[in-house]
């Protein structure tokens, strides 16, 4: 494949970036401006960093166009552009230019968008969690500045529900209603997310710790950035960072990874150290070496990301 059948593309709200050849031009990202960019462009492979973010619209229209599009690893624009060298410092013309000199060399993955509607789900999902917790919590506190004990323990059950929908406050009455309506929405939105799995998403629902949605979850933040077990462990924010000075040699946490992964490592991590009866093993290990339980349980989420990344590999 020539270099100049790959067009670099960088994402942004209102522009999109493009470089191919030697030529650089930016356009509106609107149904105009994708227009005129695959018109400048003409027949190539579509090569895009933020394809399932900004450039969604994009890499929709260049497929429905029949255009080969693919998606682009940003932590990996960040080691080309260093290699290149180009123009220095980040702008929109160096990310756009070393991906499309580096792509060609890359086994890239075409746009998923199936795993966009997957990742829209799971956004629209944990959107409406947070609004259930609130409306929650306010309930809660509704009953304590008013000096009044919770008739339930838990909120969300439909015994708590029904109560406090019949009660004749109408504060409780309309919160409560808000309540239901959202954990309606939410059990249809997993329904819908279970139903659409994706085959190795499944598979990682047979580790200890991994039930179908957080499975989704790994699956959607992870789709297109298999590249290497190092750089997957880095990605997910569980590879520690050397932090030394002289002779003294130190790690740290890494802040740089997605936070997201992060979190449901380290959760997967915590519950394996209680029910799994490897990760409780490799985890009482690691105690007996001297690290203590929050870092032992660290050391147990980096080889989850080896076994996760293997699974995801296959």
């Amino acid at each position: 494949m020539e270099q100049v059948n790959w067009v670099g593309v960088d994402t942004h709200k209102d522009t999109i970036a493009c470089y191919l050849g030697t030529k650089f031009k930016e356009f509106k990202t609107t149904q105009k401006g994708f227009e005129k960019a695959l018109e400048w462009a003409g027949s190539a492979n579509w090569a895009i960093e933020g394809a399932y973010c900004f450039g969604k619209p994009f890499a929709k229209f260049l497929s429905n166009q029949g255009c080969k599009v693919f998606e682009v690893n940003p932590f990996i624009t960040k080691s080309w552009r260093a290699a290149l060298s180009a123009n220095g410092s980040k702008n929109d013309y160096g990310d756009a230019k070393v991906i499309s000199i580096f792509s060609k060399n890359l086994n890239l993955e075409p746009v998923s968008f199936a795993t966009i509607e997957l990742k829209e789900k799971l956004t629209a999902r944990n959107l409406l969690v947070k609004e259930r917790t609130e409306l929650i919590n306010s309930i809660k506190m509704l009953h304590y500045t008013r000096g009044n004990a919770l008739p339930f323990k838990s909120l969300t059950t439909k015994k708590a529900q029904s109560c406090l929908k019949n009660s004749d406050d109408v504060i409780l009455k309309n919160y409560a209603y808000l309540t239901i309506q959202l954990t309606n929405s939410i059990k249809e939105i997993e329904a819908e997310i279970k139903k659409n799995l994706p085959e190795k998403a499944l598979k990682l629902t047979k580790l200890t710790g991994i039930g179908e949605l957080t499975a989704a979850a790994i699956y959607a933040e992870t789709r297109g950035k298999l590249i290497s077990k190092a750089a997957f462990a880095s990605y997910c924010a569980v590879a520690p960072i050397e932090n030394s000075s002289g002779k003294s040699t130190r790690h740290k946490v890494n802040k740089r990874g997605n936070r997201v992964l992060s979190s449901l490592f380290f959760g997967i991590s915590m519950h394996q150290a209680r029910f799994d009866e490897k990760g409780k093993a490799y985890f009482e290990k690691k105690l007996k070496e001297g690290k203590t339980k929050r870092h032992a349980k660290k050391c147990l989420a980096r080889q989850l990301a080896n076994i996760v990344f293997k699974i995801l590999e296959g």
